[in-house]
């Protein structure tokens, strides 16, 4: 549930629209911080955070918080000209920089839908893997964006999440600089535990961390049968992870 604001202060869902209509309207720039956020490391990154929901030629993909499209080329490689991808923004000034992307590469395979990733409104038919790449920190209802993304799943299929957070005990004075970075621009919220909800809503997730642990990518899968308990949800760990890559 969306945390309530405090008096006179901005709608959560205002201050993601005010925020990313800059991003959005300079492409270029938001592409250039980048090489800040993954320390040189994007393009690695973000094709591993693809790469990890296992798409395969001719499946659909949905990918929460696309962005000016920055991911669009990797999920391409993997679903080819005969899948399918919906990519979903709350800022419509993203969507136009990633449409723009998407005719300037010819994908016409791609379909763009504007909305809260806590309705999730993307039509009935099933996907085979949600991606989402710096997205669901800012998202104010990020567990519901979640269930939904659950929802939207078919049986077997994948959640993909690439995202940051702040360092851990041995470099933790270098958190108030990070929040000082990334909180206003981005409108980031470093105090989730993105993981930890996956695991509630999924049952089970896999970390993988880098760059000393400031991003991570976590996945888990919808599963084949019913929906696991809450006892056995709780009981669970995260799945076997990587070290920091």
């Amino acid at each position: 549930m969306a945390r309530p604001s405090s008096r006179g202060a901005e709608p959560p869902l205002d201050t993601i629209r005010r925020v990313y209509r800059t991003w959005g309207q300079h492409p270029r720039l938001y592409a250039a911080q980048d090489w800040v956020t993954f320390l040189a490391r994007h393009r690695a990154i973000r094709r591993a955070a693809v790469d990890a929901a296992g798409l395969r030629p001719g499946q659909r993909a949905l990918e929460i918080g696309c962005g000016t499209g920055r991911n669009l080329g990797y999920l391409q490689a993997r679903v080819g000209p005969t899948g399918e991808i919906v990519a979903f923004d709350y800022s419509a000034d993203m969507l136009d920089a990633a449409r723009a992307l998407s005719r300037a590469r010819g994908w016409e395979n791609v379909r763009f839908v504007q909305g809260d990733a806590a309705a999730l409104e993307v039509g009935d038919a099933p996907f085979d893997a949600v991606v989402s790449v710096l997205a669901l920190s800012v998202v104010p209802d990020y567990e519901r964006a979640l269930e939904r993304s659950r929802a939207v799943l078919r049986p077997g299929g994948v959640l993909s999440v690439c995202d940051g957070r702040l360092f851990g005990r041995r470099l933790a004075w270098l958190n108030p600089l990070l929040r000082r970075i990334y909180t206003g621009p981005t409108a980031w919220d470093p105090d989730r535990d993105l993981a930890a909800a996956m695991r509630r809503v999924f049952g089970f997730v896999s970390v993988r961390t880098f760059n000393a642990g400031t991003l991570f990518i976590a996945t888990a899968r919808k599963p084949e049968g019913p929906a696991p308990s809450r006892v056995a949800r709780d009981a669970r760990t995260y799945g076997p992870g990587a070290g920091d890559d």
